[in-house]
């Protein structure tokens, strides 16, 4: 029911102490587990015996369907299994949350919630009622309304361990704060950090699409690059892009590694222009190459970048056009110059870079450059790394490192200019196509 969990057998079948299955899945940095022990029906006293054996192991126990006594051997430990997190179905009550997850896309969230945290009786019925109440309740938080939303909360405290309750709560407080309600209206324990868990992000980006750019703008006021970098969302999800396309403006990174090529990642957009969490870090594939940003350069040493060999002069005049460019390394040799300009000039248009002869600039590379953002910001790019990182301890925003950083770093052709400016969802006249079909940058805007 949850494909981020791996079941483990341990070929102990029907062990009094040692479990059948063991479950183990990634969460905040580590594997969690829990024990999976199967059960056949017998006399309820002897069964809740049992159950209380093991019930400090807060584990999930199977029923397996044999007789008519199972009904009544589960009930028997309906309380002990609330005083001890313990969860108690059948293949009656999985088969449910296994339905209604391939009928309701928030079922996903449930059955994975209870999995992991679930505790109490759940048959059938009771899948159906947990089932519906947390749908009506992400809806009603989706409208910010109480009722429904508050019969939602009551249902992960009575079904949930205190942890994981707690979570999921969160969750659906972060949907109502961004489907703009009020936190003090929100009906149930509130979280006043104003975050949403690794956990409950990754709920929201695994859930069906979501087309509401303002309640992805509203998410995005707690979210990081950081955080984005940690969830377990391999692959292509459409509510990745509509958060990072909502907040271009509010995530920042400090560094953009680059290299060659595309990742092969499955996906139901015809998009070749795309978001995804990739090797640990936020990373968009382009036509022929992925960068990754991540808000420190620490973050980006498992990635090794593509060297390259630096760019010719005429290179970086058609690159940096419209791009303000501070400062230039050019590399000849065991020989190396570096020119810098003043104030608002770009330093292709100094007298110093002019006035060096095609001798010297010819048969150079360009390593290094700095170019700016409209605000003022510096990146410094190496074009032998691929690789870029801010200036002091500048926050450069992902809207930034397109204008002035990526077209600088990897020639972006004219066929994926449109792909480029929806995946940055900025206006395309921002992006317009310059006569050496490159993308346009900032210096004009700020020498305005």
């Amino acid at each position: 029911m949850d494909p981020r969990i791996e079941i483990k057998s341990t070929e102990y079948f029907n062990h009094t102490f040692s479990p059948d299955f063991v479950l183990s899945w990634p969460e905040s940095g580590r594997t969690q587990k829990r024990f999976v022990f199967l059960r056949l029906p017998g006399d309820p006293k002897y069964f809740a015996e049992d159950v209380q054996e093991i019930a400090n192991l807060h584990p999930i126990i199977f029923g397996l369907e044999g007789d008519d006594r199972l009904d009544e051997s589960i009930a028997s430990v309906q309380e002990l299994s609330y005083e001890f997190d313990t969860l108690v179905t059948d293949v009656h009550g999985v088969g449910r949350l296994a339905q209604n997850r391939q009928e309701r896309s928030i079922a996903n969230l449930v059955s994975s919630a209870l999995l992991r945290g679930g505790r109490g009786v759940i048959n059938s019925a009771e899948a159906d009622n947990i089932s519906t109440s947390v749908s009506q309740g992400f809806d009603a938080a989706r409208r910010a309304e109480p009722g429904p939303t508050e019969l939602a909360v009551e249902t992960f405290s009575r079904h949930l361990a205190p942890g994981k309750s707690r979570q999921m709560t969160q969750f659906l407080q972060a949907v109502w704060i961004s489907s703009h309600g009020r936190l003090e209206g929100f009906p149930g324990p509130r979280d006043l950090s104003g975050e949403i868990s690794d956990e409950s992000l990754e709920y929201l980006l695994h859930f069906e699409p979501i087309n509401d750019p303002e309640f992805w703008r509203a998410l995005g006021a707690s979210v990081t690059v950081d955080q984005i970098s940690r969830l377990q969302v391999s692959g292509y999800h459409e509510n990745l892009q509509s958060l990072v396309q909502s907040n271009l403006d509010r995530l920042w990174s400090r560094n953009l590694r680059l290299n060659s090529g595309q990742l092969p990642i499955p996906t139901t957009s015809d998009r070749s222009t795309f978001w995804s969490v990739s090797r640990q870090a936020l990373a968009l594939h382009g036509d022929d190459y992925i960068a990754y940003f991540a808000q420190s350069a620490a973050d980006l040493k498992h990635i090794k970048a593509d060297r390259g060999h630096g760019l010719s002069v005429a290179d970086i005049r058609q690159r940096a056009e419209h791009i303000h460019v501070s400062e230039l390394t050019l590399r000849g040799g065991s020989e190396s110059l570096t020119v810098e300009a003043q104030g608002r000039q770009s330093v292709l248009e100094t007298k110093t870079f002019s006035s060096l002869p095609d001798s010297v600039l010819v048969p150079s590379r360009v390593t290094k450059a700095t170019s700016n953002t409209l605000s003022g910001q510096e990146i410094h790019c190496d074009f032998i790394e691929r690789d870029a990182r801010a200036v002091t301890s500048a926050r450069i925003s992902l809207e930034d490192w397109l204008l002035a950083a990526l077209p600088l770093l990897w020639p972006i052709s004219s066929a994926e200019l449109p792909r480029l400016a929806d995946a940055f969802r900025v206006d395309q006249e921002e992006l317009a196509l310059v006569e050496n079909d490159q993308l346009p940058g900032m210096q004009d805007e700020i020498g305005e």
